[in-house]
């Protein structure tokens, strides 16, 4: 289903002509919505995504803004500009990919995207006619859009209502060094981790607030909170983790107190989002690596299972891992 309600595509191609902007911005045929659709979700959706905000008061917040009151023609000529003027000033190369804009509805609340679609690198042929024959080149031809879920597109979806913003960013070069394209090249942004990289964080907070507790121990207890707190809540509430982590703790009100109070230094917020799959799918995996190169993945389901799964730490120092109830092995 066609889910684009208006679209706007600017080509900046290298040519003469180029930045080339719509004249008419409107709905999409079905292909080009599918295409457009998937942009999104995958913007939303990836592990190189975060959440972050464009700076309360900023002349791009008002661009935004404008997609509320005015015709999204309107709205989205003036973001355009906005964009090329600011690509101009400095120095951004403008060839080789499209801008696109473009709004739709998620879960009855209006969305607005804006894409950087770079051209997949492809070639074509040419074939020139000679006194004794034909000669054939191939020649490069750089107007192939990638597919929609490749890594190189780069863009944001902004919740219109709220003005939370799913960003996945990329380096360019500029007049003035190398700058993220979107959140500080051509938007002011709030620095933000990606859900991956808040999620590495506050388990490397919840080591540290209990550096007696083994790695080997400690982590599992760790993503086991985070997948809980996922099924319960929607996202990872850290005060939730530390609690449950240190549920059994003599000491778990100071050691939830320590977890808070490095939050506040890493000015991290206590409520992680979680909007792509793939995180909840890690954090339902327990992954072993020992140090004579054993690598081992378990369901989460399993490794909480005494009766199925077991660390033994041995009288020399060294630990076995067992694991019971196996009906079937195979080697591979």
């Amino acid at each position: 289903m066609n889910i684009i309600a208006r679209a706007a595509i600017a080509i900046y191609d290298g040519s003469a002509a180029s930045p080339i902007f719509p004249k008419k911005p409107g709905k999409p045929d079905d292909a080009a919505g599918e295409y457009l659709s998937t942009v999104a979700e995958k913007l939303m959706g990836s592990d190189g995504s975060r959440t972050t905000c464009v700076e309360p008061g900023s002349a791009q917040e008002e661009l935004l803004r404008r997609f509320g009151y005015t015709p999204f023609a309107e709205a989205a000529g003036a973001l355009l500009d906005g964009m090329d003027e600011a690509m101009q000033a400095l120095e951004i190369p403008r060839e080789g990919f499209d801008m696109a804009v473009f709004s739709f509805e998620r879960d009855g609340e209006p969305h607005l995207c804006v894409a950087q679609l770079p051209y997949r690198h492809a070639v074509v042929h040419q074939i020139e006619p000679e006194e004794d024959g034909v000669r054939t080149q191939l020649l490069p031809h750089g107007t192939v859009l990638p597919l929609p879920g490749s890594k190189g597109i780069s863009g944001f979806v902004v919740n219109l209502s709220t003005g939370d913003i799913r960003l996945r960013d990329t380096a360019v070069l500029t007049n003035v060094g190398n700058r993220l394209l979107f959140s500080e090249a051509l938007f002011a942004m709030a620095a933000t981790r990606t859900t991956k990289e808040a999620v590495a964080a506050v388990t490397e907070m919840i080591e540290q607030a209990a550096p007696d507790i083994p790695p080997q121990e400690i982590r599992p207890a760790i993503k086991r909170a985070m997948s809980k707190s996922i099924e319960e809540k929607g996202v990872i509430d850290v005060q939730d983790v530390a609690s449950e982590v240190f549920r059994t703790d003599e000491e778990r009100e100071a050691l939830i107190e320590e977890v808070g109070r490095q939050m506040q230094e890493a000015a991290m917020e206590p409520v992680i989002p979680v909007e792509n799959k793939r995180v909840v799918a890690q954090l339902q995996k327990l992954k072993i690596r020992t140090d004579n190169g054993i690598s081992i993945t378990l369901p989460r389901t399993l490794a909480d299972d005494e009766n199925s799964f077991a660390v033994v730490s041995n009288d020399d120092g060294t630990v076995s891992i067992i694991i019971s109830r196996v009906q079937e092995l195979r080697t591979e």
